[in-house]
């Protein structure tokens, strides 16, 4: 037992943390089966094994030879409730500290087992009509851990009991409890006295377990709380606005969408003044389908107009945008720096908006940084909003805002930027949102790049999918001069090279010279797999990259990467001499970090002679291993097969072998992700396992588990300790639009 006043000294914290599962599962399996006796009335049995199982927490395995507290043990309920109908609420956390009034020590134990097995013996004993040993029970699984809900919860149920059977307390074991509760000499007690008790005891227990359990969310304290709610007690009842501190307010409202945040300013007025003073939940509005806002929209930006800095508009349709409103938001909204506009509709506009904004914004404008544009596919409004901004503007998004060549009826964006410089322009991402592999090239829009980087001198991030890219006049000239020094990320999606129908096939390069500081390039083109070589390596105009040869080494002028990062690749296929001239200077540096390249072994084994870029005995461990950065923690296999069968001449056409990946794993130090999209083969869930098992390996990424095969491999990569993903093949890896 513990001593007198004091909690068990910390021998005893160890050795109730030390406790085997074994024992555990013996107090939870005695627990169960005296829960199971209790049910079926059968008391006196399951008070036996209930008390065995109180019996066997190792805090107190024999009592230590201490006295049994006495029978009726009113002493103990007769303290604890003098304590509750006193004013200080920390009377009942001191005495549960402290020995009973009788001078028993009580025992004290932070084991969860502990107080929930004394918790089934005051259940087993109220169940038996023992209402007095059950509350006393209760009270004792209190003293054993005040800052446990368990017993509170059980001495609410049985406070509870009383106050819902006043009207037969004559001669009853509820009388005989409540008599004792309130003293013997006093007067009878009336259901308003209980009441008031048991609202009194609520009030302790949440504040004792609030301010002093170490877990929390403790299951008994979320029962605690449901108990003084459908009780309407006065604690269950409190206004947050009054009783938590502001920062922690703000924390809370900042969850919530702008939908939810205008709901509860009609809560009541101490939640309207709070939330409209607190400048930092209106720091970013978003807007969704909110119906025309009509007189009240100007009020509405009049009272916000020096704390909102970024504007969301999902349905421009709906919100019924046009040249007024544009205005008032950009005017009214001095500190808007952040603006994104979704026209709801994904077939262009019927009609153009003329925005008619001026040029430059006066100091009592909005000066935007970051602008976000979705589904508007007219020129006049998007140039207006980009000259508005093209002194400020650090981050674009163009979202299916094309057609962008000025060979099409529209002229697009592409006008647009012919005319205009942005100058402070760090990230720009420009997408065409349809399934290309769909579609013929003839009805694929084009993208013109050259006036795109002319206007954008200090790009650092570009991100561009959906579209046929060419360069206006021939191809982007290789020289010392660099068009976009300052580029450091580079994400390529669906994109394609224009036909020879269209442009001299000569010219394939629709980028400029890459500089050599790029920290991050990633292609996730199926469409044009050429793409990421013209990309890459300057190709002589003579011969072109095909699918079906490989030009000479001549025919390449290599470009270095030294700071590269991140190296993505699953759009071509490189020779592993042509990834080492990429790859090396960064990996020998230690800088390379991801790498996840396509290498389409499964046309090696198949027909040796279908893939002239890697031989047949290709080893990932061997033939890249100039690859092995010290740093890398990233590395990814896209289209991939090693088994070969020596006995036929084209091979297996089912069978799977992934050994050599795993090897290759072994070449770096510090690798802890992978990610493995090898194809449907058979023995793929035998290779995803031999990943979970590997020592190396934290996380995988695959697309190729289904039905029992994933089950079993989320199972044992639980146990593992391994976190395993299903993501679909081809991601695009890319920064979030405002939205998101």
């Amino acid at each position: 037992m513990a001593a007198s006043g004091h909690f068990v000294p910390s021998g005893q914290a160890d050795l109730a943390n030390g406790a085997s599962e074994e024992n555990d599962a013996k107090i939870t399996a005695a627990i169960a089966q005296g829960k199971e006796l209790t049910q079926k009335g059968d008391f006196s049995k399951a008070l036996r094994i209930t008390l065995d199982a109180v019996n066997m927490c190792p805090c107190d395995p024999a009592g230590n030879g201490k006295q049994r507290h006495r029978k009726d043990k009113s002493c103990n309920i007769l303290q604890c409730m003098a304590a509750l109908k006193s004013n200080d609420p920390d009377a009942l956390y001191r005495i549960a500290q402290g020995p009973c009034a009788c001078g028993y020590s009580w025992q004290s134990c932070t084991l969860p087992q502990h107080a929930v097995a004394l918790d089934a013996l005051a259940d087993c004993l109220f169940r038996a009509n023992q209402y007095t040993a059950a509350l006393s029970t209760a009270l004792a699984t209190i003293r054993l851990d005040p800052a446990s809900a368990v017993g509170y919860c059980r001495g609410v149920k049985i406070l509870r009991h009383l106050l819902k059977n006043t009207s037969a307390q004559s001669s009853t074991a509820e009388a005989r409890l409540t008599a004792l509760i309130f003293g013997e000499g006093d007067k009878e007690p009336s259901p308003l006295d209980l009441r008031r008790l048991l609202d009194r005891f609520v009030h302790v227990a949440l504040d004792i377990t609030g301010r002093h359990r170490c877990k929390p969310k403790d299951s008994y304290n979320v029962v605690l709380q449901r108990m003084a709610f459908h009780m309407k007690c006065e604690i269950a009842c409190r206004d947050p606005i009054k009783e938590f501190p502001y920062e922690v307010l703000t924390m809370i409202f900042s969850l919530l969408n702008t939908s939810s945040i205008i709901q509860c300013l009609g809560v009541n007025k101490q939640w309207n003044q709070f939330i409209i003073q607190n400048t930092k939940l209106w720091d970013d509005l978003r807007l969704n389908r909110p119906g025309n806002p009509g007189r009240y929209f100007p009020a509405f930006l009049q009272k916000h107009q020096g704390e909102i800095k970024s504007l969301v508009i999902r349905d421009t349709s709906n919100f019924q945008a046009n040249a007024v409103k544009i205005r008032q938001i950009l005017q009214g909204l001095p500190k808007l720096e952040r603006l994104h506009l979704d026209s709801g509709k994904p077939c262009p506009h019927t009609h153009e908006v003329d925005l008619q904004l001026p040029r430059l914004p006066t100091t009592s404008w909005a000066r935007l940084t970051q602008l976000s544009l979705v589904s508007f596919r007219f020129e006049k409004p998007v140039m207006q909003l980009l000259s508005f901004s093209k002194d400020t503007l650090t981050v674009l998004d163009l979202v299916n805002t094309g057609p962008f060549s000025s060979m099409e009826s529209s002229p697009g964006v592409t006008n647009a930027l012919d005319s205009i410089r942005l100058p402070k322009l760090k990230k720009l991402r420009i997408i065409q949102e349809y399934p290309m592999k769909s579609l013929k090239q003839s009805t694929r829009e084009k993208i013109e790049m050259e006036p795109i980087v002319i206007a954008t001198p200090n790009l650092e991030q570009l991100y561009l999918d959906g579209f046929i890219a060419y360069w206006r006049r021939g191809e982007p000239k290789s020289g010392k001069d660099v068009l976009w020094p300052s580029l450091r990320k580079l994400v390529l999606g669906a994109m394609q090279l224009p036909d020879g129908d269209f442009l001299d096939e000569r010219n394939m390069h629709f980028l400029p010279t890459l500089p050599s500081t790029m920290e991050s390039i990633e292609f996730f083109n199926q469409v044009c797999k050429a793409i990421a070589h013209h990309v890459l390596f300057h190709i002589t105009p003579d011969m072109p990259i095909t699918t079906g040869h490989s030009p000479p080494d001549a025919n390449y002028e290599s470009r270095h990467f030294p700071n590269l990062e991140v190296f993505r690749c699953i759009s071509g296929i490189f020779r592993p001499d042509l990834l080492q001239r990429v790859l090396e200077p960064s990996a020998k540096a230690g800088k390379l970090k991801v790498l996840e390249l396509a290498v389409t072994t499964t046309s090696l084994s198949l027909m040796p002679s279908a893939s002239p870029y890697l031989r047949s005995d290709f080893v990932p461990a061997r033939d890249l291993g100039a690859l092995a950065s010290e740093n890398l923690h990233t590395l990814g296999l896209y289209d991939f097969n090693f088994f070969g069968d020596p006995t036929s001449r084209y091979g297996a056409t089912d069978q799977f072998c992934g050994d050599p990946f795993i090897e290759w794993l072994d070449c770096f130090p510090k690798l802890h992700t992978v990610a493995v999209y090898p194809g449907k083969w058979q023995g793929v869930a035998f290779f995803i396992t031999k990943l979970i098992l590997h020592p190396k390996v934290k996380v995988i990424h695959q697309d190729c588990l289904r039905g029992a095969d994933w089950y079993e491999a989320q199972k044992l990569a639980k146990k593992h300790r391994v976190a395993l993903y299903h993501t679909p093949n081809h991601t695009p890896v890319c920064w979030p639009m405002i939205e998101d």
